[in-house]
């Protein structure tokens, strides 16, 4: 009976032990997999704070070229303020004249009113009585001086809204600056702490997530590249045509089915430009060379330096510029992120674009997220 107890305890201890490693391997896994969980999270919640603070950072960036707007038509509007001002002191001087002359010269005694009691008779009585002077005279007229009045007038109202606008446009820049840095710092901080706690896993996690968006945008683009061969017949080459988007280099247009925007031979310029300024910082509503960039600023003045003027907003970049599907993307091409769009880089080709991204980072060099890519405009 020995026997059958020894082989009895002997199995007990290894179903014990097999028992344990079942027992363990599920945690053990479980543990991974609630990393890994952790990671994606952490860096769905950075993504989302980003793409937060290029949407304050739109906000602020169109509230201050408003203001710029609304500054130029001030100071217009200022110098005509002037001028009106001017011509209506040379028409009451030359009323003032008259009237003078008629009391000097013991004309009638239409003046009498005015020299009685000025404090009893209201400006526009005098007006009317000086006019009246002028009219016989053969000076001006009612209507001259009256005209001049109510245009000035009107523009000086037309100015007090104005400048009353712009200091509301300047309050609400300031509010969007502020959530965009706080939304910049949120994330940075997030990304650093994520860092000590995760390791290695948030880079490899990021890389995965580029590769597998990289890995999508080449299929379709292999797709966009068969359906275009086959509506051009099996005669022609098409199929094999190279590109700018994340399968690479150089590029034949049209490859995508239609015919678009051909490519500027400004580009290069454009891409020189940017590259001359990687390690600037990046700054709110910034459009510096040497200082400071926001995203659109550094594409604004990118293109601006190969003689190309665009908006310093990225949404108005992507609205005045034609676009060109992502398939056709080439180098010096713009890069438009998000919905709705709230930040921009130039692309170099290859997959590759230059950017400026968000508070605490500077212009560098970065892979074409094209998941998060929701549109490619053509500048030149």
């Amino acid at each position: 009976m020995r026997a059958p107890r020894t082989i009895r305890f002997c199995l007990g201890i290894v179903i014990a032990l097999f028992g344990g490693a079942v027992s363990l391997e599920p945690a053990a896994a479980d543990g991974i997999s609630d990393q890994q969980s952790e990671v994606k999270r952490v860096l769905a919640d950075i993504d989302a704070l980003e793409q937060k603070e290029g949407q304050f950072a739109e906000l602020g960036a169109q509230a201050l070229d408003l203001k710029s707007q609304l500054d130029a038509e001030i100071v217009v509007a200022q110098g005509k303020i002037a001028a009106q001002q001017a011509e209506l002191n040379v028409l009451g001087g030359q009323l003032s004249n008259v009237a003078v002359q008629k009391v000097m010269g013991g004309g009638s005694g239409a003046l009498g009113p005015l020299f009685t009691d000025p404090a009893a008779i209201d400006d526009g009585l005098q007006r009317d009585h000086l006019a009246r002077v002028a009219v016989n005279a053969g000076a001006a007229t009612t209507d001259d001086f009256e005209a001049l009045l109510r245009a000035l007038d009107k523009e000086q109202r037309s100015l007090t809204k104005k400048q009353t606008k712009a200091t509301d446009l300047a309050a609400n820049a300031e509010i969007n600056r502020k959530a965009a840095d706080k939304a910049g710092r949120e994330a940075t901080t997030r990304l650093a702490k994520a860092k000590v706690k995760l390791g290695s896993l948030i880079a490899q996690e990021r890389q995965r997530q580029e590769a597998a968006a990289k890995r999508q945008f080449q299929q379709k683009l292999q797709k966009q590249q068969a359906a275009a061969a086959a509506r051009r017949g099996s005669g022609t080459s098409g199929s094999g045509a190279s590109r700018g988007g994340a399968s690479g280099g150089g590029a034949s247009l049209g490859g995508g089915g239609g015919s678009y925007v051909a490519v500027s031979g400004q580009a290069g310029a454009a891409i020189r430009a940017a590259q001359s300024q990687l390690g600037v910082p990046y700054r709110f509503a910034s459009s510096t060379p040497g200082v400071a960039f926001d995203c659109s600023g550094l594409t604004a003045w990118a293109w601006g330096t190969a003689g190309v003027s665009l908006p310093h907003q990225s949404r108005n970049q992507f609205s005045t510029l034609p676009h060109v599907p992502a398939s056709e993307a080439q180098p010096g091409d713009l890069i438009f992120y998000y919905s709705p769009i709230s930040h921009v880089g130039l692309y170099l080709g290859g997959g590759m674009m230059i950017h400026s991204p968000q508070t605490g980072t500077s212009v560098s060099y970065t892979q074409v997220r094209w998941n998060k890519v929701v549109g490619v405009a053509r500048p030149g």
